[in-house]
């Protein structure tokens, strides 16, 4: 009796043994040809700058290319449930941001979970919006954008990367929290919405790290920042809370895997994401666009997002934000 239990726990290790190998060499073996980020806006805005320098320095540590494709449109959904429904392997990732967290609290029948369906890599980046004007607006400050929007706020306008993202979210924000009805005009992603400051065509916007450069040229003024604190890098620039507290959003950005992507390639990405953050080019862009940097493990990211989720839920009902 003995004998036969010695032989059919040693037939069942070696039964694990050859199902956890091919993973094992799977692991080991990654990557071993290109690897496929999913970018979920168009090319030019702040998160397409992020995935750029971060593709080139994950290029550099696996050497394998990291290709950047753009699937924009739907709040940031098709790109979700593209790498929602691809092989579970590591080859094709998800650069996830909080436009991922909002999707669920507007749209009904996704065709994906955020939470269930993808799974959490790394928290990459982490940054404030700019609520920025153009210089000749003749605004100068918060306050005198808050005195002009209870004078004729049904005359004023604002941009946003698109329906229910997190610039229209602000935007809302701004007039529930001011009592004013400034008209939200929609683009298809930060970088049109900015060009349409920059020509005139809206009051302001609540713009990502993309604007960083058009303030320091002088071709907007920012008027405050999104994040709880003042920034090192704008010292001199106040926070939205020292005018509306309560008033703060944060821009993250980090990489999803489709669910069922095995661990240990799930490990390796996370700890070669570390590694490429703390790379010179990195910390650079880092400085010069406000961005943090993040060590959050796989399941403190996945955690968090889940936090994002219900915050926005809660937001979006809130400020009556629907998608239409």
């Amino acid at each position: 009796m003995k004998g036969f239990l010695r032989s059919l726990l040693h037939a069942s290790l070696l039964a694990l043994c050859t199902l956890l190998a091919p993973i094992s060499a799977m692991a080991q073996a990654y990557p071993s040809r290109p690897v496929t980020l999913i970018n979920p806006y168009p090319p030019g805005g702040g998160a397409d700058v992020l995935a750029r320098a971060l593709a080139r320095e994950l290029s550099e540590i696996w050497r394998q290319p990291v290709i950047i494709e753009s699937k924009p449109g739907a709040g940031t959904t098709i790109a979700a449930a593209y790498v929602a429904r691809a092989n579970p392997d590591g080859y094709t990732l998800l650069l996830s941001t909080s436009q991922h967290a909002i999707a669920p609290a507007l749209f009904k029948n996704l065709s994906y979970d955020i939470v269930t369906h993808l799974t959490s890599i790394a928290l990459a980046s982490e940054s404030p919006l700019f609520l920025v004007v153009r210089p000749d607006r003749g605004i100068s400050s918060m306050g005198e954008l808050m005195t002009k929007l209870k004078q004729n706020s049904a005359a004023m306008n604002y941009s946003s990367s698109g329906l229910a993202s997190l610039p229209h979210l602000a935007g809302a924000f701004l007039n529930q929290m001011t009592g004013s009805s400034a008209t939200h005009i929609p683009f298809t992603g930060l970088a049109p919405a900015l060009t349409a400051l920059l020509g005139g065509q809206v009051d302001y916007l609540f713009a990502d790290t993309s604007a960083v450069p058009h303030i320091h040229a002088g071709k907007v003024r920012a008027l405050a920042v999104s994040s709880p604190t003042r920034l090192p890098s704008f010292p001199d620039l106040p926070t939205l809370g020292e005018s509306l507290p309560g008033f703060q959003f944060t821009v993250w950005t980090g990489l999803d895997a489709p669910s069922g992507t095995p661990r240990a390639v799930i490990d390796q990405v996370h700890d070669a994401v570390q590694k490429a953050l703390a790379a010179p080019a990195m910390k650079k862009l880092y400085l010069e666009t406000a961005r943090t940097p993040s060590a959050l493990s796989p399941d403190q990211f996945a955690a968090f997002k889940a936090g994002e989720v219900q915050k926005y839920q809660k937001l979006s009902r809130e400020a009556g934000i629907k998608a239409e």
